[in-house]
This record gives structure tokens, sequence and C-alpha cells, in this order.
């Protein structure tokens, strides 16, 4: 098959990407975004990776009872919603098979009966970190692509109010002729423009991330933005690394930290810390975690990447000591604050790698762990393995992750239970939590 050849195929599966899969007469997997299992479709060769044919849709010719009409006009291109074309109940069940087909390849036994659905499917993220194009384009990259973007009139993940920042965001840019970063070249100004809130507060944190160099015109963004934005910063990123986050920070207006409340508790948040993207879901996850507790009181409640300390400071009223774990000082700070605010004296934070192990001599009963993508470090593992804490209540964004780890886990632990719950609708991500006990 040349590039830009066309063939007409079924699509049988989804990857953990959330692509749909279909196969060659050869039996080469072809995988093509925002196809649903069971229908057949037209699509061109584009790439070659990893063994594969990357396709591009090009018309469904026998669409899937699944298939839906999109509520954005740019689903099918963005790369923001992967599934939002899929009916939620079907989205769901994929999620369900993906987690299951990756427990069973690793040994698990334990199986996903059902997966908790999102409180909300639109509008339910907190944060969202839309970039700019080199050709002026402001939105999300196309699926597959890491220098082209869809520039964006609506968006359905965080809040309409978020499009209308945009809106006038465009405006401040031409009038202060900023020229758009190009990841390519490396050359340009403007980044992102990111945009967090406060699902139960009201309140809206804009950051506009920039290279190095003085933002013109800064009182124009301001006005720009005006009542819709509660906190505004000017972030410099002056690497050529394509990231949202800032290595200064200038505040332009407004309160220094965004608010958010769950589970009853207030946390304040920092323009570059980490927070879970769904706040009524992050609730649903807290109460999970607590029920996975029962009526156990830790002694000693190890909070290993802690962030502004979710877990730790929901949790602890129901243990006697809480310590928390985190690489990032702002965060740390932030945790340490929020422990304060909530009128909580029995927590201590540390802000260092999870993996210094700054950690290793104390004795937790129960040790939360909420990594990154990437899992844990291996020193993580093996520490926990000698420290055998009585319980281990593993959240995941990456139950492949989980399923690599738990190869070493289980010399010491079993799953006594474990469940997932959709944080991420239109999408193939899912969060799933284990608990683990001693055996």
């Amino acid at each position: 098959m040349k590039f830009g050849d066309r063939v007409t195929f079924k699509i049988n599966a989804v990857d953990k990407k959330g692509r749909g899969v279909g196969t060659t007469a050869t039996g080469r997997p072809m995988v093509v975004p925002f196809t649903v299992p069971g229908e057949e479709v037209e699509a061109s060769l584009v790439a070659r990776a990893q063994g594969k044919f990357k396709m591009r849709l090009e018309s469904v010719m026998t669409p899937s009872p699944h298939r839906v009409q999109a509520k954005c006009r740019h689903a099918g291109k963005c790369g923001g919603c992967a599934w939002q074309q899929f009916d939620y109940e079907f989205q769901l069940g994929l999620k369900r098979g993906l987690v299951n087909d990756a427990l069973a390849a690793a040994g698990i036994t334990q199986r996903i009966e059902a997966v908790i659905p999102a409180v909300s499917t639109f509008y339910y993220r907190n944060r969202m970190d839309y970039g700019l194009g080199w050709k002026g384009e402001l939105g999300l990259k196309e699926p597959g692509r890491w220098n082209t973007y869809v520039d964006l009139e609506e968006c359905f993940l965080l809040s309409p109010e978020s499009v209308e920042l945009m809106r006038r965001f465009r405006a401040y840019m031409r009038e202060a002729a900023i020229v758009p970063w190009d990841v390519k070249k490396h050359t340009g100004y403007g980044r992102y423009l990111v945009i967090r809130e406060g699902k139960f507060t009201g309140q809206r944190m804009v950051m506009f991330v920039t290279a190095a160099g003085e933002l013109p015109m800064p009182e124009k963004l301001v006005a720009a933005l005006g009542d819709l934005a509660t906190t505004v910063y000017h972030g410099v990123n002056s690497t050529v690394t394509d990231l949202s986050t800032a290595d200064t920070l200038t505040l332009l207006s407004g309160a220094p930290l965004l608010e958010e409340k769950i589970d009853g508790k207030t946390f304040s948040v920092h323009p570059n810390a980490f927070f879970q993207t769904n706040s009524a879901m992050a609730e649903v996850l807290v109460r999970k975690v607590r029920e996975f507790l029962g009526d156990r009181t830790p002694q000693v409640l190890l909070d290993l990447y802690c962030g502004v300390g979710l877990f730790g400071i929901c949790l602890a009223g129901d243990a006697k000591r809480v310590v928390g774990v985190e690489i990032d000082p702002d965060a740390i700070e932030m945790a340490r604050a929020n422990a304060v605010r909530n009128g909580l004296t029995n927590t201590e934070y540390f802000a260092a790698k999870t993996e210094s192990l700054v950690w290793e001599n104390e004795e937790p009963d129960t040790v939360i762990i909420d990594p990154p993508r990437a899992g844990l470090h291996p020193d993580v593992v093996k520490t926990l393995l000698i420290r055998k804490p009585k319980r281990i209540i593993y959240v995941s964004c990456n139950y492949e992750s989980f399923c690599r780890e738990w190869r070493e886990l289980s010399l010491e632990y079993k799953i006594e239970r474990l469940e997932a719950l959709d944080l991420f609708p239109h999408s193939p991500h899912i969060e799933t939590v284990a608990l683990l006990t001693l055996k």
C-alpha cells in the first residue's frame, strides 16, 4: 500500500489510543481515528509506524448503530474528543474492555464489572490548555500531529464562558500583534492559553504562556478578558519544550491562586500545579478511596505524588497522621496552606521526588499513590515492598502502568478491590482505583 491509497474495510475494535482498528488482507493492523467498532469505512494511508498502517478517515460507508451525532462541529478532526461520536454507554463498555484486556494480559484475575459513569459528559473539565499554532490557530492538536492545531470556534469540554474567553483573547492577539509560536522552528512569542476553573467556586484563572520577552499591552489583555477571568497571569516558558507550564509568572490581575472545593474542603491551586481535571468526579474518587478504607483508621497515611494535597487533606479526618510527598515545591506550598486553611493539624508535606525516598523511614499502615501516567519509579516499588504497609490504595490514570507494576507488587500484596471511574468522557482514558492488602 502506498501513501494516499484508499481502502475500504471494517472496524473491529479500538486500541488504547481510542483509534478504530481493522486489518489488511495480509493481517496487518490499520488504525483510524474517529471510527466506531462495527462500521465499514473508507480510509487513506498517511503513515507507517510500529507495524501498523496509520489511516485518515475519508468516509463512513456503513455506520455503527453506536455512532451518534457529535455535539461539537470540530469532532472528527480535533484531538480533544476522540469518541464524541460514540454513544456514551458504548464508550463505557469499550473502556471496561480495554482495562480487562490489560488485566488479563498481566495475569490479573480480577475484572472490572462496570465503569462508574461521569457525573457530566460535557463541560466537565476544570482545565484546558489551548495551543497557538504558527498560522494563528487557537485550539487543540489533531490526533497524531504534533504541529497541527484545530482552530476551535467552540469546545464543550470546559465551559461556554471559556469559548467566549477564546474569542476575546483572539481580539487581543490581533490588537497587540502577537506572533504565534512555531513549534517546528522554535520562533515566535505566543504559546498557550491556559484556562482553569473552580467548578464549585465560580472562579476562573487565565494564563497566557509565551516565549521570553515583555508582554505587549498587558492592560489590554486584562481588559479584554474582563469579568470572565478572576485571575490573569502572564507566564513565560523560556525553553523550546512544548509545555504549557511557566518558569516565571507575572500576576496581571486578581488573586494569585484559584480556589476549588472538593468533598467539603477548600483547595488553593497554583497556576502550574497539578489538580484532578474533573472536579465533580474528583469528589466521587475521594469517596471511593474513603470507602476502600472502610472503618479502618490509619495511624500514618502516606500520600505519595500528593499534588496540592487532595487525598491527604480530604482523608485527614479519617487518619491519625498524614504525610505527603510531591516533587513540585509550589504544589507542596499549596498543600501546607490548604491543610492550615481546612483546620488540620495532623499533616506534614515534603517537596521531593517520590523516588528520593524521604519517606522511607516512615511506618505507614496505609499508602495512597496517584502517580503520573508513566507510573511508579522502580525505587518506590522496591521500598514499598520492603516497608510492607498493610494496605496500598493505587489510583491510576494509566491502567497499563498499574498492570506492569503489579508483577512486583503481587509478591507481597493481593488485590482486594478494583474499580474504574470515567473521569474523561469522550476519550479512551479512564481512572482505576485498586485496594492492595498484604497477603
